[in-house]
């Protein structure tokens, strides 16, 4: 466990792999399961079909999205270091651009942005960030 760890935090690639891996399973989600997201962080709109009915279709549009990228991140896994590093670094700027929208969303009450993926995004854009700024790589 601790060796996978650290194997993970030494190595550019791997971390796409996980990211592309993560955002693939969250775009999967949203396609699958676009009412519950959307009722989870707009539940004033429960009873109006027509409100329903738009943002489930902009939660699929989103899944689609992450899915897209998480595969262009997935499959980027057998780049170059450098490569790999230059990747990881732009995937932090976007986690982390998703993070302050979602923690602007949630602060200015617009949406009921789920803990969860603040921590999530969070997270994901400090691991790219420390990965991809580590001198040596695997």
């Amino acid at each position: 466990m601790l060796y996978g760890l650290k194997t993970i935090l030494h190595s550019s690639r791997a971390v796409l792999a996980l990211n592309g891996g993560l955002l693939i399973v969250l775009g999967g989600s949203f396609w699958i399961l676009p009412e519950f997201f959307t009722l989870a962080m707009f539940p004033h709109i429960l009873g109006n079909e027509t409100a329903i009915a738009v943002a489930v279709t902009l939660r699929k549009i989103m899944g689609a999205g992450c899915v897209f990228i998480g595969a262009v991140l997935f499959s980027c896994q057998d780049s170059s270091k450098y490569t790999a590093q230059r990747l990881l670094f732009s995937s932090a700027a976007g986690f982390l651009f998703m993070f302050g929208t979602l923690l602007h969303t949630r602060m200015s009450e617009q949406a009921n942005v789920p803990v969860f993926m603040l921590i999530f995004f969070g997270i994901l854009s400090l691991l790219s960030l420390f990965v991809a700024s580590r001198r040596h790589q695997e």
